[in-house]
This record gives structure tokens, sequence and C-alpha cells, in this order.
């Protein structure tokens, strides 16, 4: 299950800037900034603990590192192998990817046919450029309508299986602050290099 957590937080940092237009109202806060544009090329997810590679020789790199790439709108996720070598080969799934800005970053990754997950990203680092080179985040369980089932409750690139569907974006960032509280458990994504796989 854990490997589904850190494809889905890299899915999530694939993103290409996505978000809705909204006039400014009196008495009101005006809209937070449009999203950012992440780097393109070369990406790594990084389990608690494990130090980002310098490298981008992906086959040099530790398994708590997993690499991913954004370009062209999608985001390409490397998933291993039977003996677990990294190859080209290797690559399994891409997903498209919209955010919704604010603090935090809410951001929604999957395909039609499989589904989507909904992440909670905050801590983003960016270049000079303005373009999003890291974040830290995880998936957002949301709570699960009546009369479905969500598999042990944790989040999969299922449709719904996190209960996310029709849930209000005020009600999702609130899940999204309280999925951030547990710190040590959040999934750290960084740019390493540009590049295609």
């Amino acid at each position: 299950m854990r490997r589904i957590l850190v494809i889905a937080m890299l899915l999530g940092v694939s993103a290409c800037a996505h978000h809705q237009l909204a006039r400014a109202v009196p008495g009101q806060a005006p809209p937070p900034p449009p999203a950012p544009r992440p780097a393109e090329g070369l990406w790594v997810a990084l389990d608690p603990g494990c130090a980002k590679p310098t490298a981008t020789n992906i086959h040099a790199w530790p398994h708590c590192a997993s690499p991913f790439w954004i370009g062209r709108g999608k985001a390409t996720v490397l998933v291993a192998g039977a003996a677990d070598k990294r190859s080209v080969r290797d690559v399994s799934y891409a997903a498209d990817y919209w955010f919704d800005p604010g603090e935090p970053l809410i951001a929604q990754v999957g395909t039609p046919k499989d589904g989507y997950v909904w992440l909670a990203l905050t801590d983003l680092d960016r270049d000079s450029q303005g373009r999003l080179i890291g974040a830290v985040g995880a998936a957002v369980p949301c709570a699960v309508p009546a009369g479905e089932s969500a598999a042990g409750g944790e989040a999969t690139v299922r449709t719904r299986l996190n209960g996310c569907s029709g849930v209000a974006v005020d009600a999702m960032r609130k899940a999204a602050v309280a999925t951030l509280q547990d710190r040590a458990a959040l999934t750290t994504v960084a740019w390493i290099a540009p590049g295609v796989p």
C-alpha cells in the first residue's frame, strides 16, 4: 500500500497548473494566486528519512527514492519490474492532474479510467523562474459515502476509494490540513534534472 501512496504523491506534484477563475467580492479575501507550474524533467518521491539523490542515473538510487517524470502535461511513473530493476521498460503509468490553489495546495491526480486521488501539498519550493521544484505532502483521506467501502480507508488510484467524490473544496481543504499534521509521515518530492524517460 505504501508504494501506491508514493505513486499517488508523485503524480500529485506532476500537475500542470489549473485554477478556477474567481471574482473579487467586496468584503472577502482575494482569490489565491494561481497554482505553480512544475519544472519538467526527472523528479523523485522520497520516503521519510530518505536522502535526495544527486545523480540522474536512477539505477544508482536507493529503493526509498522513486523516480517519475513530468512533461507535456502528464506525469509518467516508473513502477519497478519483478527483480526491482529500474529501466525505461518499467514505465507503467501516466496521469493527468489539476491543482486547486491555496494553502495547502490541493491536487487531483489520475485518469478517467483509473479514477482519481486527492493530495495535500505544502512547503512548496520554487526556482528563480517561479517553477515548482519541490514540496511535501500526502494523500487526503475523505469520508466514505454511505454504503461504500474504502478498502480499509486508505487512498488508492481507483475512483472514489478515498471517498473524496462530491466533497466541497472547503471540506477537502480541512481534510488536507488534518492530513499534513503528522510531519514525520509526509512524502517529499523534488525535481532532479531536465529530461524524459
